[in-house]
This record gives C-alpha cells, sequence and structure tokens, in this order.
C-alpha cells in the first residue's frame, strides 16, 4: 500500500512535480507505480520516458514495472542510454555516422594523445588525464561553447583536434553523448520537436545527480509535457563529475513545480534516522525534509576509538566474523571508507582471519576480452559502419594480418570511409590477392549470412550464431590456459547472453538498444554477478546501495570532511554512508595515523546531538 504522500506524487497530474525522497521513503516503488497508473489511464508506454542516472537503477524500474504491469518499456533508460539512441537518429546532421562507437576511455585517451602529437605539442609537457578531465568539465556545462573560449591557449586548439578527429573515427566519447545531443537540440528546432513529440511524460530519478548540461537536456524535453523529477539534495554528492544539488532550485524556478515530499523512511530504524537527520540538518543549502521512522525496530549504532588503523581493522574483522555467526550473510555487509587506502588496511584485516572479501571496482565484466569480442561480433553485425567493431572482427578472423588492416586502414582514412566499406573496395579493386584477398571475402561474407538472423533471432541466439559463424569457440580454446580457464571464459558468455535476455525481457528487442547499453557501461564499470564476501565499497560508489550491516571506517578529521573537500558536500557524503544500514551500522575511527595524531570527525558528534539514547562507546 502507498502512502499519502506516494499516492499524490502518482496521481498528480497537469503540472510539473518535484518528488523529495530522502532515503528508504520509497521512490522507486512511487515513480514504478506512477508510470503504471499512466498505463492504467489509457497513455501507450511508448509515451513514457523514465531517466535514471545508473544502468542498476534502470533494470530495477523496468522490473518493477513489468511487474506491476505486464509491459515492457523501452524507454525507461539511462540519461547516456536515451541520448545515444537519439543520436542513432539524428547525429547525421552534426556530420557524424549513425554508425558511431562510443570509445573506451584507453580509446578516447589514445585519440587526444595522437592529437597533441599531430598539433606538434610535447606530449610530456602535458598531463593527458588532466586534459580529459577538463574536456569531459566543459561538456558536462550549460554553456560549453563559452566556457572554452575562456580556456588558455593551448587548450582549445586541442580540444576542437580531438573532436575533429574522434568524428573522422566514427568514435564519439562518453560526454559526449550528452554533449552532442543538446548540440544538436539546441541548434534544431525541428529536431527539438521531431524528438520531444516521441514522449507526452517524463521522469527523472536520482535528479540531483544531473549537471548543468543534463538539466539542459532535461529541461529542453520536459517543456509542455507532463514532468516529475525525483530527487534528494542530502544525498547530492558528485561534484567531481559537475553534478549540483542546485538543479533542483533551478527546476523549482523554471518550472515552478508542486512539490511533493516523502516523509516516511521505511529502510532505516530510529536510531539510524535520528542520528542520519540530526547530521543533515547542519546544511544550510536545502530543501527543509521532516523524515518519520516507519520502522518499530529501534537498530543499532555503535561509535568506535582505537589507537592504530591495524587495530580498527582487526576489530571490524571480529565483529563481523560475530555478525556472521549469528546468521548474517556476508553480501549483507559491507564496509565503506572515504578513501581507498583505509578500505585497503581494512582489507588486510579481512585477509588474516581468512574472511571472503571484494572490492567495488574490481576489473569490470564489460572489459573481459570474450565479453568484448562477442560484442564486437553483435555490433560489427547490427552496425557495420563501426570501424572499431570491425577492427576487432578483423583481428579475431584467421589468415587476417596485422598487415591486411595497416592496408585496410590507410584505404579507409583515404577514401574517408568506414573500415567496413575499406574492406569492400579492397576486395572490389582486388587491393588485395591470393589467401588475404579470400579470407577478406570470408569475413564479409559472414556478416552477410548473419544480417537477416537480426530480425529471426532474439539477441543471446544471435550472440550464438555469430560466435558458430565465426568459429569463435574453438578460437577460445586456443587462448584459454587449459580446461579450467576455458570453462571459466564460456560462464562469462553464459552470463552476458542472460542479460541479454533480462534485457530483452523488460526493454524490448532493440539490438542497439542493449549494444548502446553495453558500451556505456563498460564506461561506467560493474559488474554483472556480485561475487561474495564482504563489500569494500568507497562512499562515493555505495550510493543506491543497502545492507544489513555497514561499517563506516576512517571517520576522522581530515579524512571526513576531507582536507579538500566542500564541508557541505562532505557531510552529505557522511550522510549516505550512515543510512545505507537497515539494521546495524558501526562508524570507526583510529587515533594515530602515519604517526599523527588524528581526532574524530566531528560529524560523528553532530550526529549525537538530537537523537536520544545512542549507543555510542570509545576507546
Amino acid at each position: 500500500m502507498l502512502n499519502e504522500e506516494q499516492l499524490d506524487a502518482v496521481r498528480t497530474r497537469e503540472t510539473p512535480i518535484l518528488i523529495l525522497a530522502g532515503p528508504g521513503t520509497g521512490k522507486t516503488e512511487t515513480i514504478a507505480y506512477r508510470i503504471s497508473e499512466l498505463i492504467r489511464e489509457g497513455e501507450d508506454p511508448e509515451k513514457i520516458l523514465a531517466i535514471t542516472f545508473t544502468n542498476r537503477a534502470s533494470q530495477a524500474m523496468r522490473d518493477r514495472v513489468l511487474s506491476l504491469t505486464g509491459k515492457r518499456l523501452s524507454w525507461i533508460r539511462t540519461i547516456h542510454g536515451t541520448c545515444a539512441q537519439m543520436l542513432r537518429g539524428h547525429i547525421h546532421k552534426l556530420g557524424y555516422n549513425t554508425a558511431f562507437n562510443i570509445a573506451s576511455m584507453e580509446q578516447s585517451n589514445k585519440i587526444l594523445k595522437d592529437c597533441i602529437r599531430e598539433i606538434g605539442l610535447n606530449e610530456a609537457q602535458l598531463d593527458v588525464t588532466e586534459l580529459a578531465g577538463t574536456i569531459a568539465q566543459i561538456k558536462s556545462q550549460a554553456d560549453a561553447a563559452e566556457r572554452l573560449v575562456s580556456e588558455s591557449h593551448p587548450f582549445s586548439e586541442i580540444f576542437n583536434a580531438y573532436q575533429v578527429k574522434m568524428k573522422s573515427l566514427g568514435c564519439i566519447d562518453f560526454n559526449d553523448l550528452i554533449y552532442l545531443c543538446l548540440k544538436l537540440l539546441k541548434e534544431d528546432l525541428n529536431t527539438l520537436a521531431e524528438v520531444r513529440d516521441q514522449w507526452r511524460h517524463i521522469i527523472i530519478d536520482e535528479f540531483q545527480d544531473s549537471d548543468p548540461a543534463q538539466y539542459q537536456l532535461i529541461s529542453h524535453l520536459g517543456r509542455e509535457r507532463g514532468i516529475a523529477v525525483v530527487g534528494d539534495d542530502d544525498q547530492s554528492i558528485y561534484s567531481f563529475r559537475s553534478s549540483t544539488p542546485e538543479v533542483i532550485a533551478l527546476f523549482v524556478a523554471d518550472f515552478s513545480p508542486k512539490i511533493i515530499t516523502l516523509k516516511k523512511s521505511y529502510r532505516l530504524p530510529r536510531i539510524l534516522l535520528e542520528a542520519a537527520c540530526s547530521l543533515i540538518r547542519n546544511n544550510l543549502k536545502r530543501f527543509e525534509k521532516e523524515l518519520i521512522c516507519a520502522q518499530e525496530a529501534d537498530g543499532h549504532l555503535e561509535i568506535r576509538g582505537f589507537g592504530s588503523e591495524a587495530e580498527e581493522g582487526d576489530f571490524v574483522a571480529k565483529e563481523i566474523l560475530s555478525l556472521q555467526a549469528k546468521g548474517v550473510p556476508s553480501e549483507e555487509i559491507a564496509i565503506l571508507g572515504r578513501r581507498h587506502a583505509p578500505l585497503a588496511i581494512i582489507e588486510a584485516s579481512l585477509k588474516k582471519m581468512n574472511i571472503p572479501c571484494r572490492k567495488m571496482g574490481d576489473r569490470s565484466f564489460y572489459d573481459l576480452r570474450e565479453v568484448r569480442d562477442i560484442m564486437g561480433l553483435i555490433t560489427a553485425v547490427a552496425l557495420p559502419e563501426n570501424s572499431p567493431a570491425m577492427e576487432r572482427i578483423f583481428k579475431l578472423a584467421p589468415g587476417i594480418t596485422v598487415r591486411t588492416i595497416d592496408l585496410l586502414e590507410d584505404i579507409a582514412e583515404r577514401n574517408e570511409v568506414s573500415l567496413y566499406r575499406a574492406a569492400e573496395l579492397a576486395v572490389e579493386n582486388q587491393y588485395l590477392q591470393g589467401e588475404a584477398c579470400q579470407r577478406l571475402k570470408e569475413v564479409l561474407t559472414r556478416l552477410d549470412r548473419l544480417r537477416p538472423k537480426m530480425e529471426q533471432l532474439c539477441i543471446s541466439d544471435l550472440m550464438r550464431a555469430a560466435a558458430k559463424e565465426f568459429d569463435y569457440f574453438s578460437h577460445l580454446q586456443k587462448i584459454s590456459r587449459g580446461a579450467s580457464e576455458y570453462e571459466k571464459r564460456l560462464g562469462r558468455l553464459k552470463d552476458l547472453a542472460q542479460m541479454a535476455d533480462q534485457f530483452e525481457l523488460t526493454s524490448g528487442p532493440s539490438l542497439t538498444n542493449f549494444i548502446n547499453e553495453m558500451a556505456i557501461s563498460a564506461i561506467q564499470g560493474g559488474t554483472l554477478k556480485e561475487k561474495g564476501g564482504i563489500r569494500l565499497i568507497t562512499l562515493h560508489g555505495a550510493k543506491g546501495l543497502e545492507f544489513r550491516a555497514v561499517f563506516l571506517v576512517g571517520a576522522f578529521q581530515g579524512n571526513i570532511p576531507h582536507v579538500k573537500g566542500n564541508l557541505e558536500e562532505e557531510r552529505r557524503l557522511m550522510y549516505v554512508g550512515a543510512t545505507r544500514a537497515k539494521e546495524r551500522l558501526y562508524i570507526t575511527h583510529a587515533r594515530y595515523i602515519q604517526n599523527e595524531v588524528r581526532q574524530r570527525s566531528y560529524f560523528v558528534d553532530e550526529m549525537g546531538r538530537i537523537g536520544k539514547g545512542l549507543p555510542v562507546s570509545s576507546k
């Protein structure tokens, strides 16, 4: 049953709405029911756009809507996935190939380095990582062109050369998904009208995670539509990605929405809710929200101080063993830290006591060789003009040498065509002879045989057909060191097939949508299946997750709040960490760090000012 505020958010029509949703207040359920109610009223599901900021959130939303309505909504997407699909249909208006490749960070950094050399600058005197970060920052601004003009020489020359080279290679980077989409909508009013007409209702989740460019995009799409944004300025923690809680105030100013506050927190027990609210009230620039505990349980908050980080780690490890003995599963326990360094010390204590653990940010599933190979195969089938996918296929095909690929790249560059078209030209004009020509013909023939199957097969079956057509499993055996590794690689491909099935079940049978989402996931990181063990996560990486027991470690001055951080955002970060716990929260700190005395974070003291009877212990 929905509560009064949730029902109001579900049923309000004819006006923009802002839903302020604190931790555990049931925002996903509210959004899902709003979509369900719109469909029940007769709205076409294809006319509803629901935007999230992570793949995990969009999948959870699709699953919930499917369970409520029995309908697959193809437009429950991440904001980057939504833009990727819009660009597939309209990017040619900016002179780009519609089969564009969404370049990985590794690919885009390599292209950036090439540009620096081609301009004649000394690469050794420039920080490529810093340059890439500045490019991303500029693309996240609402006035990117103005911001670019204000940059010192030679940055604007590098930026423009990078954009031109990416375009010539048929590539865009992750930040271009928003940047180019916004550019298109600003510069072409006909395209804006066409895109707007696709949807009558727009719902934005985690709105506080928007950067200025994303807000501008949402604002363009949401005019004269039923628009609902859901967010919590108290959980805005990504300023390093240019996100800002100010977008909520901008939305209020621009759209004059009805504001609905979800007050009941179903996740947090009383003690934890009181402590978290006591902390966040110290921020001055925020929308006021009085959260009410909907749980009967009191919960457990324990604050501990130790002499050293090693002692802190040993306490965490021993307490975890105690929790496990009481029946709390490893997957329901998390250790959160402001930075990676304190987590590494805790990890050492866990390993010393033989407690399995895993770090968020371990090698991404999407970066695995076999996953990239199969995605390259189906991308080459669906989007043959995607040159990086074709290059991957040529490298997989037996008999196609590095020399052949170099020749094809020369043909492509000379004729300003894709690698696929270069291969066709090489065969038609007999630029290759003998076995090299024959092998190239075989690749093109295999792709031609697979293309009709896009309409006949589901995505996972197309993967299997492509693997069989290119004899990929023989290749997999050759690159595997023994039967065990081969079986492990096969298992990952089964996981990929299951992921495709799940995507089709909840999103519909769009191969290009799946390719877009996979490319975006590869950049954002993450794994398809969570490994077992205690989770070690940075506070930034913990947002959106919840656990029965949470250990928030390294709670000392200079770490949280961080010495270089914005005080209000650091407080929001502590608030996000504290509100991940459903039952028990432990906050720990060490007094001596690298031979220096450190004081406990005053955020901990702020958590105890209002709540009564907090079981705070110190050692």
